[in-house]
């Protein structure tokens, strides 16, 4: 694969990680003065809008993460900054299931944003690392 493209992807990746970062963020903020403006039925309404485009972006994002993480196999520091990406994304989706005790915590909200950040840091990372 030719290099501009395999930098094209890992950029792409960054950019998608990133911008899942801000939409995590943005639902966090969205949700909590939402509760306060309108009622529970409009609310939950607009709540289902907005899981549906984080779901969809999230997939969008483990699709390009798979191809970034092709086509950077042959630089092991990449490849590794771009897996731990990827695990600490999922974990925001596996975590609270696996762990009941999410639920009983005053903000579970926060727990959501700290590993979408931490995958977007890391995918920072890898690609810097690509520049190097």
């Amino acid at each position: 694969m030719n290099g501009k493209y395999r930098l094209l992807i890992l950029q792409l990746y960054t950019w998608v990680a990133t911008v899942m970062f801000g939409g995590v963020l943005f639902d966090m903020l969205y949700a909590n003065l939402l509760k306060n403006v309108i009622g529970s039925a409009a609310s939950e309404v607009i709540f289902s809008d907005i899981s549906d485009t984080l779901l969809l972006t999230s997939f969008i994002m483990a699709i390009i993460a798979l191809g970034a993480i092709i086509s950077s196999w042959r630089s092991a520091p990449v490849r590794n900054m771009l897996i731990a990406s990827i695990v600490v994304f999922l974990f925001e989706f596996f975590g609270p299931i696996s762990l009941s005790f999410f639920k009983e915590l005053s903000a579970p909200s926060w727990i959501r944003l700290f590993p979408s950040g931490v995958a977007s840091i890391l995918a920072y990372i890898g690609l810097y690392k690509y520049y190097r």
